[in-house]
């Protein structure tokens, strides 16, 4: 009743997603970055100043702002797998989890606002150049981080998806592609968790019912002086593939 599948793949790396930083969300990503620049900028401006430092005073908080924002955003994505980068099991693995197509939407909203935020810091800090008056920098300065905040706020979809696939990523087994492998795949409820708990020091749950196992297992085993890798697959019925659910798409 099982199926035995030795992979054979060229390409090495073990990913380790437990790595991944939390990512905030929209309103949170916010209230950092605002309470961020009211702490690391001076406060206070006086109507006596020169007009020359008034506007450095506000053209320093819109730097700082759009640094913070482009900073926090980096990290997401440079943090984040690309998909066209990782080897093709976590390709295909996290196409059949997540839909890769809208990954990447998600990823591509993110960077469309750090560099629109980029820009709107640009813009600003050459208005605030021109500036003639303490309400004229104040006003400028106070449109360039509203916008700024309208910005991030339209990510609240984004960063919510991305942070519920953070969450299942750094819950999924540390496969290696590269190493001898041994998949044990087959109708529900045949024995397949329970020969792997027999064969490696894995401990998956076994249910006297289909179905208990509902995403990938992985266990090593010596067997003629070679290390292998025992990973246990969901149940699988018999029917088209793309009548196959999630779990046993898998």
């Amino acid at each position: 009743f099982f199926s035995w599948y030795i992979l054979s793949c060229t390409m090495a790396t073990t990913y380790n997603f437990k790595q991944l930083p939390a990512v905030l969300t929209a309103k949170d990503l916010v209230d950092v970055v605002l309470s961020r620049t009211q702490r690391k900028t001076p406060t206070v401006v006086h109507r006596h100043y020169q007009i020359s430092r008034i506007r450095q005073f506000y053209m320093r908080k819109v730097k700082f702002t759009q640094q913070t924002i482009h900073d926090r955003i980096s990290n997401i994505l440079d943090k984040f797998p690309r998909l066209d980068d990782i080897h093709p099991f976590y390709n295909d693995l996290m196409n059949v989890l997540y839909d890769k197509d809208h990954y990447k939407v998600a990823l591509g909203q993110l960077n469309i606002v750090r560099k629109r935020c980029d820009q709107l810091s640009t813009d600003y800090i050459k208005y605030l150049k021109y500036a003639d008056s303490l309400y004229q920098c104040k006003q400028l300065k106070r449109a360039a981080m509203g916008r700024m905040m309208t910005c991030l706020k339209k990510l609240h979809g984004a960063l919510g998806y991305l942070e519920q696939v953070r969450q299942h990523l750094s819950r999924l087994p540390s496969i290696d592609p590269n190493t001898r492998t041994i998949m044990i795949t087959g109708f529900p409820n045949v024995g397949k968790s329970s020969f792997i708990n027999k064969i490696t020091r894995a401990d998956v749950d076994v249910q006297p019912y289909a179905f208990t196992t509902k995403s990938l297992f992985i266990g090593h085993t010596d067997y003629k002086y070679m290390r292998w890798q025992v990973i246990d697959t969901p149940g699988i019925l018999d029917h088209p593939l793309e009548e196959r659910n999630t779990i046993e798409m898998q």
